[in-house]
């Protein structure tokens, strides 16, 4: 008798599309809660039939159960750290941090739970440490655009990525489409702790990406803004002002060939883990 000691496949988790921003800057709360709205209708509320002010309603009116503990099938929930779950009191605690805040919209599945894998998700954090930065972090997974991310949502997600960046004076910051998590392909790559990574976020850019927002001490250690600009190995390279530099990799999200990553990995050697 044979026995089959074959291991089965490990699972991959679906490809995601991600954005980041990552700032040690203090942030105008009341202009990040306008622009988290305005991202929702832009990049999210295509992939979920509901507005904020729905979602709002939702999770105020909304009663647990131990079948759907954290809101309607089909809706998306809006969860505070601290509060009532109503618009104003959502606008109020960006604009009054007394501690740690988390702000976080997220779809859920036909069971009222939270969509992990094919979902998506849309958070700020706030934080009452001065090391670490606040981040905003935005995710979609690629089966809610039907495998097929065209150029205009790109577009808008980029768009959303430049205005954000100014808006709270980004450190660094990125777009990729990846399989990873809350550590990007470069920190696993190479063994670093988010923690560490998060520390070090405004001198070392958290690897190299489709799109790849460098901070002012960034592009200073890469010799300046003329030198990024006329050097980085990338399809597209925006100066957008304060020091900051957006480096679009390749022309379609779903197009990023491994050489291309590593010419930008070695470009970016000096700020790089």
């Amino acid at each position: 008798m044979s026995t089959d000691l074959t291991l089965p496949r490990p699972v991959s988790p679906p490809h995601v599309v991600r954005l980041e921003l990552d700032t040690f800057f203090g942030v105008d709360r009341p202009a990040l809660a306008e622009w988290f709205g305005a991202l929702f209708t832009d990049l999210l509320a295509p992939l979920c039939p509901a507005s904020i002010d729905e979602l709002v309603a939702v999770a105020r009116d909304y009663d647990p159960s131990d079948t759907t503990p954290w809101g309607p099938p089909g809706y998306a929930r809006l969860r505070l750290s601290t509060g009532e779950f109503t618009r104003s009191s959502w606008a109020a605690a960006l604009d009054d941090l007394p501690s740690f805040l988390r702000v976080q919209l997220v779809q859920l599945d036909a069971q009222g739970l939270p969509l992990v894998e094919d979902g998506w998700t849309a958070e700020v954090l706030l934080k009452d440490d001065p090391a670490f930065p606040h981040q905003i972090v935005v995710t979609a997974s690629r089966t809610l655009f039907g495998g097929w991310i065209s150029h205009a949502v790109q577009g808008e997600w980029l768009s959303a990525f430049r205005t954000g960046a100014s808006l709270v004076q980004a450190s660094g910051g990125w777009i990729t489409l990846d399989r990873v998590g809350v550590r990007t392909a470069h920190e696993v790559s190479v063994g670093v702790g988010l923690d560490e990574s998060l520390f070090m976020a405004a001198e070392l850019a958290r690897g190299p990406h489709w799109a790849t927002l460098l901070g002012p001490r960034q592009v200073a250690a890469l010799g300046g803004v003329q030198e990024v600009c006329s050097t980085a190995p990338c399809y597209s390279v925006e100066h957008l002002g304060g020091g900051r530099i957006l480096l679009q990799l390749t022309e379609h999200l779903d197009e990023v060939p491994p050489d291309v990553v590593r010419k930008l990995a070695e470009f970016l050697g000096p700020v790089l883990h």
